[in-house]
């Protein structure tokens, strides 16, 4: 007994993950943009602002929160008893996009399975409670040198912050190569 053991199954052999250049990098970690809180314009129910830039070598990250009074519905809560779900956050949905300085501009929400012809931006997406939501959008590649605009539009209205695309670039170039050679 237990003389003929079977030897194990050979394990598979992984396939190496081919990164696509238009995405976040998974071998470096990002440096931090220095910029304060970039506030949209608010509402008396919802502030919306970027509390946050994250540059890479290829691209860089954004950090979006909105916020919702804590007397107001929040994004799990029906606005009136009884009316049909949604809540404000449904009501005022809010969109993301960016103006570069060469007169670009990129907008939210596309996804791309085959390289893009142009710039990108996409939701990486996020999570919070019923008055905060934090979401994440990733940006590539890096902006052109210049002034870089992001834009907000929160129903009807549109609101845009400013800052010099030049820290992120000096960011990108912090930014740590953990294992240099695996790009990815």
């Amino acid at each position: 007994m237990g003389l003929f053991r079977k030897s194990p199954p050979p394990r598979p052999t992984l396939q190496r993950r081919v990164p696509r250049p238009w995405d976040p990098p998974e071998t470096e970690f990002p440096a931090i943009v220095p910029i304060s809180t970039l506030q949209f314009d608010r509402s008396e129910q919802t502030a919306i602002a970027i509390t946050g830039i994250s540059a890479y070598s290829n691209g860089f990250e954004i950090f979006v929160t909105r916020l919702i009074r804590p007397d107001a519905p929040g994004f799990d809560e029906d606005p009136v008893p009884g009316a049909p779900r949604g809540g404000l956050a449904e009501r005022q949905s809010f969109q993301v996009s960016l103006q570069l300085s060469d007169g670009r501009t990129v907008s939210g929400g596309q996804h791309h399975d085959t390289e893009p012809t142009g710039p990108i931006l996409r939701s990486r997406g996020g999570g919070g409670t019923s008055h905060c939501l934090l979401m994440r959008w990733w940006a590539w590649p890096l902006p052109p040198s210049g002034p870089l605009e992001f834009i907000c539009q929160l129903g009807t209205g549109e609101t845009r912050v400013r800052i010099d695309a030049q820290l992120i670039l000096d960011a990108a170039q912090r930014s740590v190569r953990v294992w240099p050679g695996d790009d990815g």
